[in-house]
């Protein structure tokens, strides 16, 4: 544990008591799944967490559970780390649909008050746009956005740094996850805050298997 995560612990700031179980679930919306870039930035994300912390990866290309169980890992969960490629400039289609459906869930305890990050990779640019709209969203489903917990990388900024490290050391670095991942887990200190909220209009929720293609009525009024 690094020294300022171990200080914050010590003023119980950060659950580090392995009694406490706190639990960090890695999302996956790449369309490779478990094959991609996303997949293996995750892989690396559990030896960066402190003690006490175990990690929950779901990958969402493969998921093939019941909406209620997707929601369940939601709420067990005290900390989300999003991992996605860039397609036409946007996250990955599993992603996608995960937030259509999981919208109805919005600011409810699945998500509210808890730290998000995002780990994106990119083949040239866009991954920063595709970052920040990303974390956007999941600040309004009711996540918090802690201090560096967003990384992007890039095919070209990895080649770059290859052929000179000292000239590219400003250029995010796969080795920069274990800050995201070590900021997440201090931010779980604000857990228990008491945030304020907006009314929003509750969506249908889906029930029964996780629909990953097809039709999707949320119960929003047709007004053409």
């Amino acid at each position: 544990m690094g020294r300022a995560l171990a200080n914050l612990a010590q003023r119980g700031v950060v659950r580090s008591d392995p009694r406490m179980g706190s639990r960090l679930l890695l999302l996956n919306g790449s369309v490779r799944g478990s094959l991609g870039n996303s997949a293996r930035l995750l892989a690396r994300a559990p030896s960066a967490l402190p003690s006490g912390w175990e990690s929950d990866t779901l990958t969402l290309a493969d998921y093939a559970g019941s909406v209620e169980a997707l929601a369940e890992r939601l709420s067990s969960a005290d900390a989300f780390l999003i991992a996605s490629g860039v397609y036409w400039g946007s996250w990955g289609s599993p992603l996608q649909r995960f937030l259509e459906v999981i919208s109805a869930y919005e600011l409810s305890p699945c998500f509210l008050g808890k730290p998000v990050g995002a780990a994106v990779s990119a083949d040239s640019v866009g991954g920063l746009d595709v970052a920040q709209r990303l974390l956007g969203v999941f600040s309004l489903l009711g996540c918090v956005v802690p201090p560096l917990s967003t990384l992007v990388l890039s095919r070209v900024g990895s080649a770059a740094t290859a052929s000179d490290e000292r000239a590219n050391e400003d250029v995010w670095q796969i080795d920069d996850l274990e800050v995201v991942v070590r900021n997440l887990a201090l931010a779980t200190g604000f857990s228990q805050v008491p945030w304020a909220t907006w009314p929003v209009r509750k969506l249908a929720r889906v029930d029964g298997p996780y629909p990953a293609h097809g039709v999707l009525d949320a119960g929003l009024a047709k007004f053409v």
